[in-house]
């Protein structure tokens, strides 16, 4: 049984009851702590009070600064008169005695802002709501230096490619400022008035649907972003009418949330949502949504929050090195360990991730293995100073050396954030230089859900411990009569660094990898097998 500390539970107990309502510390009011800086000298019912936050709710930046410069969405911070600036000497030769600047500073950072933080996208959710679909004639056009996600077969199904990007487009339009020019999508124009929403997460009363919950969030969630990860119909056919006109579709997702505690703990909530769609009109008519960690009803949003708010041991060692990370969540497995085995088993949910490879030439003496290789860098990120960059880290970054005919390549999966993945419909690679032809390559791809087994391992990959581990992960998994996944007629082998962090920003990609020292003997890294589902 799963125990939780009183702080623990004290955190998860607003989620469920409404997170969105903390009470003030001022106990002469009644109204929540965010109704309170927002309630006027007059007199206002308390649901009046909570229409009033939402309408009110400061939406977020996706600027990738720290302290992100002054626009138009947030001209309500104060500035700081500018003193002018005396130029010294410039009387004696007959110059003017104060510095004149004939910069605009509101221009500049407009046009910082629009250069820098939102590049020029070949497709976008915000400007095209409608996917145009690609026609066989058009296949050898296609560009190979970019991913575009909501045309992957693999993740998304012909029907609901559009339902999916506008969703993706109204759930950022509902945490974010929408910029001057964008197409927006409200609520009403992806949810039917009269929607039947059944969540395990905590809601409001107030909020008629998921996208009103999203905007309510931002009251209490210091970040919060949310990723259309696939989209598909039902497995069973998916009609709910004879006339085909209304269809059930499954659409997986992920939340990411940072906390509002002193270590800002970063949650991901992944799950799925069975849909009723009105597919002529594109209207959502009913949503059950279905925690991945929520037990075997995925209901239990306890289960699924408390264990990452707490603060991780070696996050507090490494204080200061990165945030506190996105940790890829371990499933429970329909399939269970033998009783004396050493080993675990879990499922990893599908998700998006990115797929660098190199040619092995070196083997063990080289230990190309152990860092990504620099082609799959996008982006720069910059940690300090006035300029500083807020980014989200991921982990663990799971790495495989596979045979391909006689050579031998390194492949890297490396799981990609939600707020980058919301961000962008097309995504684009790291160097484009690399020659694939030398094995060298790097793409996004959608991961289906996979059934692995690991045991604990205290180096890294190219270690020659690593075979032995393999060899009796082998043997114990096929005496318990699990069935390991063979490709080519090869066990397929992968490699946990639960030490290395993955950093990326929203506008750029991954900038930058972090891997933390941590003793042998506490053995944090994995050697996986996958298994037969």
């Amino acid at each position: 049984m799963t125990r939780y500390t009183p702080y623990a539970l004290l955190l998860i107990q607003l989620v469920g009851t409404n997170a969105f309502t903390v009470q003030s510390n001022n106990r002469s009011s009644p109204l929540p702590s965010s109704c309170a800086r927002t309630q006027s000298h007059t007199q206002t019912s308390r649901n009046d009070a909570r229409i009033e936050t939402l309408l009110r709710a400061q939406k977020q930046s996706r600027s990738s600064l720290l302290k992100p410069p002054i626009t138009s969405s947030n001209k309500t911070q104060t500035q700081t008169p500018v003193k002018e600036e005396e130029v010294f000497g410039a009387k004696f030769f007959g110059g003017n005695a104060v510095k004149v600047d004939d910069i605009d500073d509101t221009i500049e950072a407009q046009a910082d802002k629009l250069s820098a933080l939102y590049p020029k996208k070949s497709q976008t959710a915000t400007t095209l709501p409608i996917i145009p679909l690609l026609q066989d004639d058009d296949a050898e056009e296609e560009d190979d230096s970019s991913y575009r996600r909501f045309m992957d077969e693999d993740a998304f199904d012909l029907p609901c490619r559009s339902l999916a990007q506008r969703l993706q487009t109204a759930m950022n339009q509902a945490l974010y400022a929408t910029e001057d020019g964008e197409v927006v999508i409200t609520s009403n124009q992806v949810y039917s008035p009269n929607l039947q929403w059944k969540t395990p997460i905590g809601r409001s009363k107030e909020s008629k649907n998921p996208l009103e919950e999203l905007t309510r969030s931002l009251d209490f969630y210091k970040r919060v972003d949310a990723a259309v990860i696939s989209a598909k119909l039902d497995s069973d056919g998916g009609k709910v009418k004879g006339d085909g006109k209304v269809e059930k579709v499954q659409v997986r997702w992920e939340i990411s949330l940072v906390w509002p505690n002193t270590w800002e703990s970063r949650v991901l909530i992944t799950g799925t949502s069975d849909l009723t769609v009105d597919m002529e009109q594109g209207m959502i008519l009913s949503q059950s949504d279905r925690l991945d960690k929520g037990g075997k009803e995925g209901k239990d949003a306890i289960q699924t929050i408390a264990p990452q708010i707490q603060p991780r041991f070696w996050d507090l060692y490494h204080i200061g090195m990165t945030p506190s990370a996105e940790i890829m969540p371990k499933l429970d497995a329909s399939v269970k360990a033998g009783a004396f085995s050493k080993y675990d088993v879990f499922e990893i949910a599908p998700r998006l991730v990115l797929r660098p490879t190199v040619q092995d030439e070196g083997g063990r003496l080289a230990r190309q293995a152990e860092s990504l290789p620099n082609h799959v860098f996008s982006s720069l990120i910059i940690t300090t100073g006035p300029k500083a960059q807020r980014y989200t880290a991921t982990s663990p970054v799971e790495v495989a050396i596979r045979r391909q005919g006689d050579k031998s390549v390194i492949e890297w999966k490396v799981p990609v954030p939600a707020e980058f993945i919301s961000y962008y419909d097309e995504l684009t690679y790291g160097d484009d230089t690399v020659n694939v032809e030398d094995g060298n390559s790097c793409k996004y791809s959608y991961q289906p859900k996979r059934l692995v087994a690991t045991l604990p391992h205290g180096g890294n990959a190219q270690d020659k411990e690593v075979s032995d581990i393999r060899k009796e992960l082998y043997e114990q998994v096929t005496k318990d009569g699990l069935r390991p996944k063979l490709v080519e007629g090869r066990p397929q082998f992968f490699f946990l660094n639960n030490d290395a962090k993955a950093c990326f920003t929203a506008d750029g990609g991954l900038g930058m990898a972090v891997y933390e020292w941590r003793p042998a003997f506490v053995k944090s890294n994995e050697v996986g097998i996958e298994l037969e589902m």
